[in-house]
């Protein structure tokens, strides 16, 4: 089987978690396992070793070159090391979560990917992501019915990241908790800030676009330790008078976005193979894309058609 070879961009929660997933992976399946990772790429990187791998802060140092790139940073930066990475004809795979703008961001993106024959694999994870393709399942199957996707109770990284951003935030923990009925949702923000500065803090979360739309309580403390979690969950219902479909996914946060990650991986690389050239989100590609397995009639065996 001629293996995969990726680099993770960024080291945080979600490049961490990669990492273990991949570990996991090998552990698992021994020779058989489908990818190698060549390379961490971290804007200070010592040019050391990490668990046997190469760690630099330019791609072109690696002495292997990575078929596919995943790129790990917070949802408000990865653009940017996308965009990079595909203007050297490198395909990528990202966690983008910015719901609002991911169709106008996936054509941005696949001009330059055509452009430099590269593979954008765009807004992985669990959701968008994993519930992405449930929603377009659930049309399939009630197409007369509302999906309605709930979040919570756990912590939103996208969310924290961007409140760990504001001026003067020593610390911070977003929490999503459902709303008062299916599809609603609101935030409960941590934060460990001077106490001249609370206001004006606590007045830019509320206007900043990732929490002006859902009730958002600000609340100041002197650590976040006490209500820091890693996990998360999103419950998806559709229902109309013939058909209910429930879907409830809960887990470890960083967990589930690095494996939907790892798995979009494969795909990136197999529609590069095809020279499907472009940026496509996950329900743009074939399921069987993700799952490892050379051959189409192994991959239907693994997951037991």
């Amino acid at each position: 089987m001629q293996k995969i070879n990726i680099a993770i961009s960024s080291f945080g929660n979600v490049g961490r978690a990669i990492l273990k997933t991949h570990q996991e992976h090998v552990a698992k399946f021994g020779k058989k396992h489908d990818i190698n990772i060549v390379g961490i790429i971290r804007r200070n990187a010592s040019g050391g070793l990490l668990d046997k791998i190469p760690v630099v802060s330019d791609v072109r140092s690696l002495k292997v070159k990575p078929d596919v790139i995943i790129c790990a940073a917070p949802s408000g930066h990865v653009k940017k090391d996308v965009k990079k990475f595909l203007s050297l004809g490198i395909s990528t795979v990202d966690c983008y979560d910015s719901h609002a703008k991911i169709i106008a961001v996936r054509e941005e993106l696949s001009k330059l990917a055509i452009k430099n024959s590269a593979v954008s694999i765009f807004a992985t994870g669990w959701d968008p992501g994993f519930d992405s393709i449930q929603r377009a399942l659930f049309a399939q199957l009630s197409p007369i019915g509302e999906t309605l996707t709930t979040f919570g109770p756990g912590r939103s990284m996208g969310h924290t990241t961007e409140v760990k951003d504001i001026k003067g935030v020593k610390d911070a923990v977003s929490l999503t908790l459902p709303g008062n009925k299916p599809g609603m949702q609101k935030r409960q923000v941590y934060v460990v800030a001077d106490k001249l500065e609370q206001k004006r803090i606590e007045s830019e979360i509320k206007k900043h676009p990732y929490f002006v739309k859902d009730p958002t309580e600000v609340k100041f403390v002197p650590s976040i330790a006490k209500y820091d979690t890693d996990k998360h969950q999103g419950h998806l219902l559709n229902c109309d008078k013939d058909v209910r479909v429930e879907v409830t996914l809960s887990g470890v946060n960083p967990i589930m976005t690095a494996n939907m990650m790892y798995a979009a991986a494969r795909a990136a690389y197999r529609a590069f193979l095809n020279k499907e050239f472009g940026c496509f989100t996950v329900v743009e590609r074939s399921p069987l894309d993700f799952v490892q397995g050379s051959t189409i009639k192994e991959r239907l065996l693994g997951i037991r058609y």
